[in-house]
């Protein structure tokens, strides 16, 4: 069984809250895209990829 601290729940709750209403796309600037390429295999192929050639 997994004990949570005090107030997690809460504290995740008002996460959800915040990341749902857009509040951290403020804490980069503007010219920062909003919107991404939506999940494929290809695109997690790519992805794998990079990270495997970075790990070497």
């Amino acid at each position: 069984m997994c004990e949570r601290a005090a107030g997690t729940a809460d504290g995740t709750a008002e996460l959800e809250v915040t990341v749902h209403g857009g509040g951290f796309w403020r804490l980069v600037p503007e010219r920062i895209p909003r919107m991404y390429d939506p999940v494929t295999e290809e695109l997690l192929e790519r992805v794998l990829d990079g990270l495997r050639r970075v790990a070497e």
